[in-house]
């Protein structure tokens, strides 16, 4: 920019800016390249001294740029008519060609694409071809009708809140009655009649009086016509409510009320469709503008009652605009609705919901749901919202203990319905994520970890120090806040002593059972480039695995975690064969920390019994794997037979373990 250019802006009254600012405002940074070539027409054509200038100005502009790109539609139309007539009536084939020619000059083609085209014939251009040039070019004059038209109502609108008398000038008058009233009842493109509609509210959400009179109902009558007309697309029936919000909020519910007589069901399937969408609009705008009349909340009850649950569950999408009572009115509602997909709605955003129901009813909701809902969505969400909510009052003090206290003992009330094993290890995970936001020293350990980890790479190790002055007197908290945090990542690994570090993920080294498997295993589709005498190795005796990193289907190669469709996890509490070899590769006891509790696999003592059993595990290893999947029992009791000891605790005394895991663990001597 020029000195003379910062003068003349410096000088300049404040409502006035350029051109290009006004068209650019209000579009995300990403959408400006997509409407840069209509924004370079719309400068191109105005007058470059008013480049600069009041929001009148520029509507001017814009408005006369729409009357332009509809003057040329209209003008492409007609050439259309004359060219499908004059191809009909054609006697010869030189007749169509010239035809086709000079329809396509209509369309702007120029001397050298006329000849390019006129060398295509016979080839690939032909009156079929030159007529979907036309409705190209038709598209695009339409595609910037509308642009245009929705940019000329931020303008409009900021004219109008500068000069509130601009609604009774001459200008105002003829844009409403000449150029939006031709645009709304535009036969082409329904971008062109959304935009209307638009531009329409966001003038009329800036107007503080209207003129009365035959205008006025003209445009209101006809913005309630298309309010209630089904045929209309539905993105433009939604403009045009927002429209008639603006321009008559007590109508607005009188025109809704006529669309909730009609049935969903009665309605054919797209029509049906469509209505939805629309009524799920209706509930964001209402919700929105509840307080504008006395008749909204009432409407909006009967949304929330709506026969299609799509319909129910928008409240919740919204139910953080409502006034208080009313959020509570709907959230019980949403509670107790059939269709789970509704009931789930309520806990799928814990902080939006907290912002108008108080923490203490929310924690009411949740027990409710775990205690008495059967559905396996609804309670998966409840269990994850009860965490959430534990977070919450964390963040919020100490004043909100007793409802951390509720949580758990609604959790504790739900793991004793043992609906089904899946909803048991759901409930631990559940029971972990609210103990670590209890526990300020747990909360300390996991703000260690995560920042050492957040970036580490799979089978990176770190070194993690802070945690050394934890683990002599905790290890067990440092392993439970580990498994808390692999519930949705790679598993943990940590090596302790006076350096401790961690691995985040699992190395991937030579195996002797993996030499072995593939020699006796010969087959001609083995993948290429790979090598396949690898398997797990793991940094520390201390692992936390990742309780969602596990194969959905068997695979060739034998001991890959395999998710259990019963349980919904792949048992990481179950040693893994490669966890096990760790262990004797150590000579050490390994613990495993899961949210169900701690699995100690201790090796048999002295380097020769280990190499033994190391040994004959590698041999046997596939088997060993197979059995773990099928027969968890006869798993652990095979690696005892190799004189491996494992067992497995709980965390809490107070707390009983999951019986569908203590149950493997069971043997003749603590039965």
């Amino acid at each position: 920019m020029s000195l003379l250019n910062k003068i003349a802006v410096n000088l300049a009254e404040p409502q006035e800016r350029m051109l290009q600012d006004r068209l650019a405002y209000g579009l995300a940074p990403k959408m400006l390249p997509v409407f840069e070539d209509i924004h370079a027409e719309i400068l191109a054509t105005s007058d470059p001294q008013n480049q600069f200038a009041l929001p009148r100005d520029h509507a001017e502009a814009v408005s006369q740029y729409c009357i332009d790109q509809a003057g040329r539609i209209a003008q492409l139309n007609e050439a259309e008519k004359q060219f499908q007539t004059r191809l009909a009536h054609a006697v010869d084939e030189a007749e169509e060609r010239a035809s086709i020619l000079d329809f396509a000059r209509a369309l702007g083609a120029e001397r050298k694409q006329l000849q390019s085209d006129r060398k295509a014939f016979g080839a690939w251009f032909d009156a079929d071809a030159v007529v979907e040039r036309f409705h190209k070019r038709v598209g695009e004059r339409e595609r910037a009708l509308a642009h245009g038209i929705e940019r000329l109502g931020l303008i409009v609108a900021d004219a109008v809140a500068i000069d509130p008398m601009l609604v009774d000038t001459a200008f105002f008058i003829d844009l409403s009655d000449d150029l939006l009233s031709h645009m709304r009842n535009w036969r082409g493109d329904a971008r062109v009649r959304h935009a209307a509609h638009t531009c329409l509210a966001t003038i009329a959400a800036r107007i503080d009086h209207w003129p009365f009179g035959v205008w006025f109902e003209d445009v209101l009558s006809a913005t309630r016509r298309v309010c209630l007309d089904e045929s209309e697309d539905v993105w433009v029936q939604c403009a045009a409510y927002d429209a008639l919000l603006a321009l008559s909020p007590p109508s607005i519910a009188t025109a809704i009320g006529a669309r909730l007589n009609q049935r969903l069901s009665e309605k054919k399937p797209k029509a049906a469709d469509n209505e939805l969408f629309l009524r799920r609009h209706l509930v964001r705008l209402l919700s929105g503008n509840i307080t504008l009349d006395e008749a909204f909340p009432v409407v909006l009850s009967r949304l929330a009652s709506d026969e299609s649950g799509a319909v129910r569950q928008s409240v919740a999408d919204v139910i953080q605009l409502l006034p208080a009572p009313l959020a509570a009115e709907f959230c019980i509602a949403l509670r107790d609705d059939r269709d789970p997909q509704v009931r789930a709605s309520i806990f799928a955003d814990v902080p939006r919901f907290l912002t108008v129901i108080p923490p203490a009813d929310y924690a009411t909701h949740i027990s409710r749901v775990l205690a008495g809902d059967e559905d396996e969505f609804v309670l998966r969400i409840a269990l994850d919202a009860a965490c959430g909510l534990a977070a919450w009052c964390r963040q919020q003090g100490s004043k909100h203990e007793p409802i951390i206290t509720e949580i758990n003992a609604a959790i504790a009330n739900f793991q004793k319905r043992r609906l089904s094993p899946k909803f048991l290890r759901w409930a631990d995970e559940a029971n972990e994520r609210v103990w670590l936001v209890s526990d300020i020293d747990a909360l300390e350990i996991a703000a260690t970890v995560r920042e050492v980890t957040h970036d580490q790479l799979e089978a990176d190790i770190r070194p993690i120090k802070p945690l050394a002055q934890w683990l002599p007197e905790t290890p067990e908290k440092v392993g439970r806040v580990m498994a808390v945090l692999a519930q949705t990542d790679f598993g943990l690994s940590l090596r302790t002593g006076r350096k401790p570090s961690i691995q985040r993920g699992e190395w991937i080294k030579r195996r002797l059972w993996r030499f072995l498997f593939e020699g006796g295993n010969s087959a001609t589709d083995k993948r290429q480039a790979h090598v396949h005498t690898t398997g797990r190795h793991y940094h520390g005796t201390i692992i936390a695995p990742s309780a969602r990193m596990a194969e959905l289907a068997p695979t060739k190669v034998p001991g890959e975690p395999l998710f259990e469709s019963k349980e919904g996890g792949w048992r990481n509490y179950l040693p893994l064969i490669d966890q096990v070899l760790s262990s004797l590769d150590h000579g050490r006891a390994m613990q495993l920390y899961t949210s169900a509790g701690i699995t100690d696999i201790n090796p048999p003592s002295g380097v020769w019994k280990r190499m033994r059993a190391f040994l004959r595990i590698s041999k046997d290893f596939a088997n060993l794997a197979a059995l773990r999947n099928r027969e968890p029992t006869e798993f652990l009791e095979a690696l005892r037979a190799f004189g491996l000891e494992i067992r497995f605790r709980g965390y809490d005394e107070t707390r009983a373990a999951n019986p569908e895991v203590t149950k493997f663990f069971e043997t003749e001597d603590n039965a």
